[in-house]
């Protein structure tokens, strides 16, 4: 028996078929990557209810192995954090990025990235976020376009009324320990008007 023999004895498989095949895996990885999760047993935002309180920036301790408030935080970085909840009012967050290395996510209490600040080289980042829920955002005529001065914060508004927000700076060593915590201590988040600083 050759080669062309078996060849000849194994089944043609039609061109459309193997197509149809290959495509309906692709969309079932791609459900299946985005289903993941929302299929998770436990969300980043429940499992810091217990160590963060509600909108509140709170300095964590700095990271070591086994005690990671999440997952793949670096122990080359130090932390704030603040768990927010909007549905009782706008929730202000003021941080400072003083330099490379410092950044300010926010995302929703399922995971997704709501809004991300990354600081410049020697340029210092003033940030001040208002989150409202998209139902108390009015979009009326700005100061602006009335030709009047800004006088308040300019807000985000948010497709979810619970999230997190995860201000980060880089460990820049002992010389800038100090430094970067009581920056990091100077952060705010809460119910505007009823704002605290990082403790």
């Amino acid at each position: 028996m050759t080669v062309s023999d078996i060849v000849a004895k194994i089944p043609r498989v039609q061109f459309r078929v193997l197509a149809l095949a290959l495509f309906a895996v692709l969309i079932l990885h791609i459900l299946a990557t985005l289903a993941a999760p929302r299929l998770a047993p436990s969300t980043a935002y429940s499992r810091l209810a217990d160590l963060l309180p509600l909108n509140s920036m709170q300095l964590l301790p700095p990271i070591a192995p086994g005690a990671q408030p999440l997952p793949f935080m670096g122990p080359d970085s130090r932390y704030a954090m603040c768990r927010f909840d909007s549905t009782k009012g706008p929730v202000q967050i003021s941080a400072v990025l003083p330099g490379a290395g410092w950044s300010l996510s926010l995302f929703t209490d399922k995971g997704d990235s709501l809004y991300t600040s990354v600081a410049q080289p020697g340029r210092r980042t003033e940030i001040s976020l208002v989150l409202v829920t998209s139902d108390e955002k009015f979009a009326g005529l700005t100061p602006e376009a009335a030709g009047q001065s800004v006088t308040e914060d300019r807000s985000l508004s948010l497709p979810a009324k619970r999230g997190i927000a995860i201000l980060r700076a880089p460990d820049q060593g002992l010389a800038y320990k100090a430094l970067n915590e009581a920056e990091l201590k100077r952060s705010l988040c809460g119910v505007r008007g009823k704002m605290t600083a990082a403790r």
